[in-house]
């Protein structure tokens, strides 16, 4: 009688299990995606979120998708993809989302050797929510790091008695050099305003550009 009853409890779990999966197919789909994620199966993993998108309820939760293909992507060093995905969740208008994509975005942009960009995308992710300590700790990274040696270019520089053209293209350089300074001054007012709330670190999680956010 009790092995009877055992069948007939499992038979009744089977079947909950089967009838939630077909009344919500999103989830369901979504869970899949994130269980093949953690399991480093990132191809499956962004099936998955591939097939659920058809069953999206909303906006909010197709923006969620979005972010979730693009930490696949990004796991998959298809970095230029992710970032597309992440611009894409940017638009949810959900905040929590957003600061999100921001951070994830300036920490692929950290991963591609970016800075200008990665900081402006920690920024962003700032003015959303100014307590958040990982982005705070990859500015402060970022500030931290040396620079590169730059590799000097001798196309650009003149010759014997060459003179030196003076056209358009010398005006775009001087405008980038003020946006990449006004960029860096703003790097570092941020950091500036920080120091009277220094982020606390965490045992193991070094300067912390390898982590990226998760929406589930």
């Amino acid at each position: 009688m009790r092995r009877s009853n055992s069948h007939i409890v499992l038979i009744v779990l089977i079947s909950l299990s089967v009838f939630t999966a077909w009344i919500d197919p999103f989830n369901d789909k979504v869970s899949k995606g994130n269980k093949n994620y953690s399991d480093n199966k990132f191809s499956e993993a962004m099936n998955s979120y591939k097939e659920a998108e058809q069953y999206a309820p909303d906006e909010k939760k197709k923006s969620m998708l979005e972010f979730n293909k693009g930490n696949a992507d990004y796991k998959m060093n298809n970095y230029e993809s992710a970032l597309g995905k992440y611009r894409n969740s940017m638009n949810s208008g959900d905040p929590e989302v957003q600061k999100k994509a921001y951070y994830n975005a300036g920490t692929t942009y950290m991963k591609m050797g970016k800075k200008k960009e990665a900081a402006e995308n920690l920024i962003k992710a700032l003015q959303i929510d100014p307590s958040y300590e990982k982005a705070k700790k990859n500015l402060e990274y970022l500030l931290k790091e040396k620079p590169q040696d730059k590799q000097q270019n001798s196309d650009n520089k003149s010759s014997g008695n060459q003179q030196q053209s003076s056209g358009p293209g010398e005006k775009e350089n001087e405008q980038n050099k003020g946006d990449e300074k006004k960029n860096s001054t703003q790097v570092k007012n941020m950091l500036e305003s920080m120091k009277n709330k220094p982020v606390r670190r965490q045992k193991g999680n070094g300067d912390g550009k390898k982590f990226l956010e998760k929406y589930w």
